[in-house]
C-alpha cells in the first residue's frame, strides 16, 4: 500500500462519521507524520506497516473524537434536539491547559492571612516562654551588675 492509499482509506473510513474539519485533521496529521518518518529515514512501507490498517485507526478516531456525534459535529441530546459538543482537545489532539490565576487583591490577602498567622504564633510562643525566659533574664542580668559592682 502507498500513502495515497492509505490516505484516501483512511478519508473514505472517516467521511461521514467525523465533521469535515475533524476528517481533515486527522489527515493532515498522518500525512505529516508519514513525511516525518520518510525523512528521519525509514521506508514508505516502513511506516505504514507500523501505522496498520486505517480503518482500524479510522474506528480508533471515530470512537474516541465522534462518541455520539453526527457528521456535524453536534451530538444528540435526551429530547432529539442537537446542541454543540465540544472535546476539551485542541485540533492538534492535545488537552487542553486550564490556567486558573488568582487576581491581584486575593495575592495581597492571602499575604496579609499569612502574616497574621505568623504574628499570632510569635506572639503565642512568647506568651508561653515569657514565664521562662523573664527570670533567667533576670538572673543574667543581677549576675552582671553584681560582677561589675566587685570590679
Amino acid at each position: 500500500m502507498t500513502k495515497q492509499e492509505f490516505i484516501s482509506r483512511l478519508r473514505a473510513a472517516l467521511s461521514g462519521k467525523l465533521s469535515p474539519g475533524l476528517v481533515e485533521d486527522h489527515i493532515n496529521y498522518y500525512e505529516d507524520y508519514i513525511n516525518t518518518e520518510i525523512r528521519k529515514g525509514r521506508t514508505e512501507e516502513e511506516v505504514l506497516a507500523s501505522l496498520g490498517d486505517p480503518r482500524l485507526i479510522a474506528r480508533t478516531i471515530v470512537e474516541t473524537n465522534g462518541r455520539g456525534q453526527n457528521a456535524g459535529g453536534q451530538s444528540m441530546d435526551t429530547e432529539g434536539f442537537f446542541r454543540e459538543y465540544r472535546e476539551p482537545y485542541t485540533e492538534g489532539g492535545r488537552r487542553e491547559k486550564r490556567v486558573f490565576r488568582f487576581p491581584v487583591w486575593a495575592w495581597i490577602l492571602l499575604v496579609i492571612l499569612v502574616l497574621a498567622v505568623a504574628a499570632g504564633l510569635a506572639f503565642s510562643l512568647l506568651a508561653f516562654l515569657a514565664p521562662v525566659i523573664l527570670p533567667i533574664l533576670l538572673v543574667v542580668f543581677l549576675v552582671k551588675l553584681f560582677r561589675d559592682w566587685l570590679n
